[in-house]
């Protein structure tokens, strides 16, 4: 099979398997879905990369991708595993901004004592 007709296959696979999975998560309560929100954009994600990546990837890796049944969870299950500094990140950023506007805070106080003296 030439490697054009797998990378079809592959995200052929894929697509249904993303399908399935929207379907599963609409058939749950809302609140269930809320909660849902941070699987459902990490399957969606890897998705997207794998539909992406498909073009490069191997004849080999796109078979074996084609034969791995539920690789879409698998990759989400396999993800969770994985050390996640997204949270520190925020934290990171939302410490900095907070510093500059308790900065910007204070000299405007300063301004106005300054004024009304």
């Amino acid at each position: 099979m030439n490697r054009k007709r797998l990378e079809k296959i592959f995200c052929w696979k894929i697509s249904g398997e993303l399908k399935l999975f929207k379907f599963r998560i609409l058939k749950m309560k809302k609140k269930d879905i809320f909660q849902a929100a941070y699987q459902i954009d990490t399957v969606i994600c890897i998705y997207e990369l794998l539909i992406e990546t498909s073009t490069c990837m191997s004849e080999e890796a796109l078979q074996a991708g084609i034969s791995f049944p539920g690789i879409l969870m698998f990759l989400y299950e396999r993800w969770l595993s994985y050390e996640d500094v997204h949270m520190e990140d925020i934290m990171c950023c939302l410490n900095e901004e907070l510093a500059k506007i308790l900065k910007h805070y204070g000299e405007k106080k300063s301004k106005e004592k300054g004024n009304a003296a």
